[in-house]
């Protein structure tokens, strides 16, 4: 079952919608502040037992129209952060053989681990994304964290491509910075 959960918690940052009301199921509130921006929760799930999912958008933002999201996810349990990058980046791997766009780093932290990667639907929508795996206890559990910042945009020119990656070159550093440094309180479940 844990690796079960592994594996929902490496997948990409895909939404699913629903009328539900959005809920903060883990404590980290309703507002994050991330790289001078203000996120809002915009869509949360529990969809197993000791599995959460908050996702996080600009105001100005849907979940099926944005540029910028912020997420956390959560699973109770002793999963270490290693493990949970491990899987990610062999998830990276499967994809590259059919997709040359997609391309990874992974960055060690005492903490935990940070893997930076772009993907591609093999169309027009690319992705970069930034995910950084920690444990963390609230008053009585150990969870495995993921916090992850995702920049989308569509590519529909060589120009356009450029742009995309050049805000990559120019931000890197500084997002993957503030994400490793980034600590919010785990309160609930």
């Amino acid at each position: 079952m844990k690796y079960l959960l592994l594996l929902l918690l490496t997948g990409a940052c895909l939404s699913l919608t629903t009328d539900k009301p959005t809920r903060d199921y883990l404590g980290v509130g309703e507002l994050i502040e991330f790289n001078d921006k203000s996120y809002r929760l915009a869509w949360s799930s529990n969809p197993l037992e000791g599995y959460y999912k908050q996702e996080y958008l600009t105001d100005s933002t849907t979940l099926e129209n944005f540029n910028e999201l912020f997420m956390v996810e959560a699973i109770k349990g002793d999963i270490s952060p290693n493990d949970a990058a491990n899987v990610k980046v062999s998830e990276l791997q499967e994809w590259k053989k059919s997709n040359p766009v997609v391309n990874w780093n992974v960055y060690e932290k005492e903490e935990g681990r940070i893997i930076d990667f772009v993907v591609t639907d093999g169309g027009f929508v690319y992705e970069w994304n930034i995910y950084r795996y920690l444990t963390q206890k609230n008053k009585k559990k150990k969870f495995l964290l993921l916090y992850a910042y995702s920049y989308k945009d569509s590519v529909v020119s060589t120009n356009d491509l450029k742009v995309f990656f050049d805000r990559i070159v120019e931000n890197r550093n500084t997002v993957i910075a503030k994400l490793g440094e980034l600590e919010l309180p785990l309160g609930a479940p």
